[in-house]
């Protein structure tokens, strides 16, 4: 009796062990995604009107390029046709210092393209002393293409020079309005920008103007 009973156990037992869950199987690892870097953008800013309040709170605006046709402009391009100078881009601010608290001279403005080629513009006057005529020690009047003048002529384009070079020497103090004439060697500009850089006062760092409506 005892023998049967093991017997059935044993049978018992044998059922229980077939009837268990199978093992859990091991989970497939996830997908690796290659990560993707965003390429990033560039913003243009179109030739024309731009804007800027500096930080010390003069408020700033010019055409880039300013047309050789401006009032401000039209006797300083006469010149340089006179005098047969290189060909220039002009770049007129108004500067409303009345709410500023600094000096404003446009010390410079640089522009940059797509490329990151520069394109840098400085006080005007800079380009009339490379338009005008010297003066030498054999007493004649010579342009810078070389050619030498009579001295009524070279005399009237050298006072003439000088009228326009001081015309454009000052810059706008604190409680003032005044018009800056700038220029740049770079006759051909591009019709998009990625940055204008205004340096308002010296050789501070730049301040980006942006696109006036």
């Amino acid at each position: 009796m005892k023998h049967l009973t093991i017997t059935v156990l044993s049978a018992a037992a044998l059922a229980l062990s077939s009837c268990a869950a199978p093992a859990a199987s091991t989970p497939a690892p996830a997908p690796v995604t290659a990560e993707v870097t965003p390429t990033p953008t560039t913003t243009t800013l179109p030739a024309g009107k731009f804007k800027l309040t500096t930080l010390s709170g003069a408020d700033i605006t010019f055409t880039l390029p300013t047309p050789a046709t401006h009032p401000a402009v039209k006797a300083i391009e006469a010149y340089r046709v006179k005098t047969g100078g290189a060909p220039v881009s002009y770049l007129v601010a108004e500067v409303d210092n009345r709410k500023g608290t600094d000096f404003v001279n446009m010390y410079r403005v640089n522009a940059f393209d797509a490329d990151g080629k520069e394109y840098t513009f400085s006080t005007v006057t800079d380009s009339l002393k490379l338009w005008g005529p010297s003066y030498g020690e054999d007493y004649k009047y010579t342009l810078p293409s070389g050619k030498v003048l009579d001295d009524a002529t070279g005399s009237a384009l050298s006072s003439e020079a000088t009228e326009l070079h001081n015309a454009n020497l000052n810059g706008v103090d604190v409680a003032e309005k005044a018009t800056i004439v700038l220029a740049s060697s770079n006759a051909t500009l591009p019709t998009e920008f990625t940055r204008v850089s205004v340096q308002p006062s010296g050789g501070g760092e730049g301040e980006d103007a942006t696109p006036a409506p």
